[in-house]
């Protein structure tokens, strides 16, 4: 018999069942031996191939993305908390003696924030140094006039009584106060963390009348900050 019978060619491989030439091999003749090899099973239930590193990391990995969110939650949560910001005056008859005379600047680690310390109504108050527009912030905040005894900011022309409640200018209302606490020891304690606004201007009534002379220019004031 020829390679081709009736036109159609004996099976080689590779094959193509749907070729109509193809007659399939002949049943007379064993199909040749094939070197075959068995692998590992990996379905369900089989033993894994991984390598102990590839499992380590599979392992790994989530446990790591873990730890970083529980991280990032626990600094949004406490982390980011600034902690206490207060301040120690000292005795609060010392202070109250210091500031009967004039008011005294104390300031949060020697920077800001800052408060005047002053006498109202014979109690204890801190306003804030910055005052209520954001022109008056930082260097540009408000400062005191020992001819008026007001307060008030170079930087917009604002101005607050004794008292803190404005008297004029483009703020809209008084100056804001920090917090103040007396401790076990009869200290005064300025707490920065805790601000009360300002009263309305439209709600306070007249200004209380100036010492003397406004300033037209607050000077700035190196013997303000109080030492006791």
């Amino acid at each position: 018999m020829t390679e081709r019978e009736e036109g159609q060619e004996r099976f080689t491989e590779p094959l193509d069942a749907a070729d109509p030439r193809f007659i399939g091999p002949r049943t007379d003749e064993p199909l040749p031996p094939r070197d075959r090899q068995l692998v590992r099973s990996r379905g369900p239930g089989g033993e894994s191939a991984d390598s102990p590193a590839v499992r380590a990391f599979r392992i790994g990995l989530p446990l790591l993305v873990l730890a970083g969110i529980a991280v990032v939650v626990l600094v949004f949560a406490v982390g980011l908390s600034p902690g206490p910001q207060e301040a120690v005056v000292g005795p609060v008859e010392a202070v109250r003696s210091a500031v009967s005379r004039r008011p005294q600047r104390v300031c949060f680690h020697g920077n800001n924030p800052c408060a005047w310390l002053t006498l109202r109504d014979g109690e204890l108050v801190a306003f804030n140094t910055n005052g209520p527009l954001p022109q008056e912030y930082g260097r540009q905040g408000v400062g005191w006039c020992p001819t008026s005894g007001w307060f008030g900011s170079n930087a917009t022309g604002s101005r607050y009584d004794q008292r803190g409640r404005l008297a004029r200018g483009p703020a809209r209302r008084g100056l804001d106060r920090f917090a103040l606490r007396v401790d076990d020891a009869e200290r005064l304690v300025v707490d920065f963390k805790q601000l009360t606004a300002g009263e309305p201007g439209f709600t306070t009534g007249p200004p209380q009348p100036p010492d003397g002379p406004d300033c037209q220019q607050i000077p700035f004031d190196r013997q303000a900050d109080l030492r006791l």
